[in-house]
């Protein structure tokens, strides 16, 4: 995710500056970073590096009778045949150009392949699945179809020349024989076999769906192993190695939207999370010394330049300039591997009709997007690759697996040894369904939504662009450097432009226009910006020879706010029985309405834990937009009127403890102010402050009066009168001749509800002789008052 983050910034004493606020800076270094932004040529890795994404050219696009391309094979001559839907149409490609092969009866042609003798095979699929062939220009010739078969997702043949079929609705994989005799090698539990690899020997490895298996068959002996139960419902595709490793590709669809379509949102927090202020000591005698020269960084080799000044965009292509295309080497790409190429697609029709066996897909909550498996010769299983999409083909090629993926086109790169992940080009067909390595060195692609097909070559391409999401400063900003941080090799070129606004949704007439375009360096001090809430950086990349690109791993953006000012949320006082965790009020002189009653608390016990009822606990939540660091002014106000005396000042830490002995009984309040000054240039600083709820403080105990005992044989009646001058009286007990034993008495209209009350009780079974009866008086404080009444029981005293 962006970071967003705020630093120290020195200002000149005395100095009349708007932007007074620290500088704070939009940072850019990782795939997640850079994603939110859109790509043009352009892509972003699993390093965090944008860089050129490889050259692309679209063979085929928005053919008006053709949804998806499916599946692709390479004849001997070098011709690429491609399948398609919805009108059965198969597809011969021939350098750039792009020609009707053959048109079938059938809907949509999944899988397609060149057998050992040089003929076209065509899988098929819609209301019913079959194999057809054909053989130069003669139409097609059945040659396997199958009770309940409605698709044929893959084939492959082996070097004995027999056929493997990859069918659905069933789960079924077919064999035919070379004389055409066909029979069911493999019955599953499963609806659909999706994907299908021959290690060119005994062994066969099937994908499924729903339950996402790997099958490990043996075809002479039968016998059938489940390598690979997967998390995901599907395995789209499958790979082996020239190691025997091999690799399963998943593409569960997600529920609802699919993966990409929603990006996460951008933070709309480029809103600053601190900024710090600091008045430098002048120094008007005499000048600084210079700096020393810094060391050289250690830096990568072609390092893009430090200048801390930047040059016009002469230094590099014009950002404008003509692509040019023509005569530029691509990259080398070693010759492709030998062995079939059909690559089943994943977009299809529903995979559960009526009559097949549904089960629920199986993934976890816990693991989000689709992955690539590596399974090993030995049957260890590893997670080599995981993405927030669905992986629809996959080919292994030099140590490298080339995935391509929906919903929003990107092709990846990932390295078996490594696991290191790169995005190589992001198309504008939302699903690669297929890719094939060509004998002449491009990468032919077969696209879905919309249906096309495309040629990426292992060169980059001449010219891309990647503009960055709008970032959001909170407040009307001005913007300072930005720091680039990557390489710059001979023959490639970057450039820089940007631009800023007050509306959220750029607008090229109510925007700021964009910035001429400035030569890549490390530093660049972007001039003629105006002061906006909102930014946008845009980056061109260029390449003369397509060999090499420019990378940019991190983009990093200085902005400064201007100081706006504290918040005080809320402020609660603790150890008030009454008024415990109150809220706050507004600010003073903001509108108040009536605070809704509330019940009176439980009257406290004798033996009241915690810190004594005289000490107050107030806290407060504060806040600053800057992030400065804030300082805090205590005042008390009595009855809500009068002047506010100071109660404690310079306070770093948003807590206070109130001795409340110091003040009378009484009602008050409490207001705290804070402010940034200390953060801030002297005369620059802003406070805000905020009331608590009134509190009521009482530490003087009840008053116990209009006491009379009567004794009457061993039992004596006592009667009382409790007062408490500030609060309620709230309970009333006795002991007899100890300190340790109460006895709760009511008062005598059986609530406690009053600052007066009157209790009326008696006292049986005591012995002969004297006692000391002691009363004590509790409010709804916790304070006690107590009394002491002496009386004597006739009789011989105890002995």
């Amino acid at each position: 995710m962006m970071k967003i983050i705020c630093g120290l910034t020195a200002v000149l004493a005395g100095a009349a500056f708007a932007f007074a606020g620290g500088t704070c800076h939009w940072t850019h270094t990782s795939e997640a970073d850079f994603s939110s932004g859109t790509f043009n040529n352009v892509v972003a890795d699993s390093l965090g590096e944008l860089r050129l994404a490889r050259a692309v050219n679209m063979l085929l696009e928005q053919a008006p009778r053709i949804a998806a391309v499916y599946c692709l094979a390479e004849a001997p001559d070098g011709t690429v045949y491609a399948g398609t839907g919805p009108n059965g149409i198969v597809l011969a490609i021939r350098g750039e150009k792009v020609q009707t092969f053959a048109t079938v009866e059938d809907r949509n042609v999944f899988s397609i392949m060149v057998d050992r003798e040089g003929r076209i095979l065509m899988g098929t699929g819609g209301t019913r699945g079959r194999v057809l062939r054909m053989a130069g220009g003669g139409k097609p010739v059945e040659v396997f179809s199958a009770e309940g078969v409605q698709y044929i997702w893959q084939m492959r043949q082996t070097p004995d020349g027999r056929l493997y079929l990859a069918t659905g609705p069933a789960g079924q994989i077919f064999e035919i024989a070379p004389d055409g005799t066909s029979s069911v090698l493999f019955d599953s539990e499963e609806n659909n076999i999706l994907s299908l690899v021959s290690d060119g020997k005994d062994l066969l490895y099937a994908g499924t769906d729903p339950n996402g298996l790997v099958y490990r068959i043996n075809r002479r002996t039968k016998e059938v192993f489940v390598a690979l139960d997967a998390a995901e419902s599907e395995i789209t595709a499958l790979a082996l190695d020239a190691a025997g490793n091999l690799y399963a590709a998943t593409g569960q669809a997600p529920e609802g939207e699919e993966p990409h379509e929603t990006q996460p949102a951008t933070e709309k927090s480029g809103r600053p999370e601190g900024t710090e202020g600091t008045v430098p000591l002048p120094s008007p005698r005499r000048p600084p010394p210079k700096p020393p020269a810094p060391a050289p960084p250690a830096a990568e080799p072609d390092a893009i330049p430090r200048k801390m000044a930047i040059a016009p965009a002469a230094a590099g292509p014009a950002p404008d300039a003509a692509d040019d295309d023509g005569g530029e080497p691509p990259l080398p790409v070693p010759p492709p591997g030998t062995g079939p190429a059909t690559i089943r697609g994943a977009v299809r029709p529903p995979l559960q009709p009526p009559g097949a066996r549904p089960q629920p897909g199986k993934a976890p909550a816990a693991l989000a997007g689709n992955a690539v498996y590596r399974i090993d010769p030995r049957g260890f299983v590893t997670e080599l690759f995981r993405q927030q999409a669905m992986m629809l083909s996959m080919i292994e090629k030099d140590g490298s697996l080339i995935i391509g993926t929906g919903s929003e086109g990107l092709i990846y790169e990932v390295n078996t040894a490594t696991a290191e992940a790169r995005m190589l080009a992001r198309l504008d067909a939302k699903q690669v369904m297929a890719v094939l390595p060509a004998r002449d060195g491009r990468m032919i692609l077969a696209l879905a939504n919309a249906g096309g097909l495309a040629a990426m070559s292992g060169g980059y391409a001449a010219k891309g662009t990647y503009l960055s999401p709008v970032l959001d400063a909170g407040q009307i900003s001005r913007f300072g450097k930005i720091r680039l941080q990557g390489s710059l090799p001979a023959g490639t070129g970057l450039t820089v432009a940007v631009r800023s606004g007050n509306l959220q949704e750029p607008d090229d007439r109510l925007w700021s226009k964009w910035s001429q375009e400035h030569a890549a360096a490390e530093f660049l001090a972007i001039d003629g910006t105006p002061a906006a809430r909102f930014f946008q950086y845009r980056l061109t990349f260029t390449s003369t020879d397509g060999r090499t690109s420019p990378v940019v791993d991190e983009v990093d953006v200085a902005y400064q706010v201007p100081n706006m000012a504290p918040q005080v949320k809320a402020v609660r006082i603790a150890g008030d029985a009454g008024d415990a965790e109150a809220a706050g009020a507004p600010p003073a002189g903001a509108a108040q309405g009536v605070n809704a009653p509330r019940p009176l608390p439980a009257p406290a016990g004798p033996h009241r834990e915690g810190p004594p009822p005289y000490m107050r606990t107030i806290t407060w939540e504060a806040s600053d937009p800057n992030g400065d660091a804030l300082e805090y002014t205590l005042f008390f106000q009595a009855a809500n009127r009068g002047p506010w005396v100071l109660l404690a000042e310079k306070l770093k830490e948003p807590q206070f403890q109130w001795d409340t002995r110091g003040v009378a009984d009484g009602r008050y309040r409490i207001k705290v102010v804070a402010s940034d000054a200390r953060a801030n240039p002297r005369g620059q600083g802003l406070t805000a402050s905020r009331l608590s709820d009134p509190t009521v403080v009482d530490n003087t105990p009840p008053v116990i009066g209009d006491i009379r005992s009567v004794v009457a044989g061993n039992s004596v009646r006592i009667e009382a009168k409790i007062t408490d001058r500030t609060g309620i009286a709230a309970s009333c007990e006795y002991a007899v001749d100890s300190k340790d034993d109460w006895q709760a008495v009511p008062p005598a209209d059986n609530i406690w509800d009053s600052p007066e009350e009157a209790v009326a009780f008696t006292i049986d079974g005591l012995a002969p002789g004297p006692h000391q009866i002691t009363l004590r008086a509790s409010d709804d404080r916790g304070n006690h008052g107590y009394e002491t009444i002496h009386v004597t029981i006739a009789g011989p005293a105890a002995k």
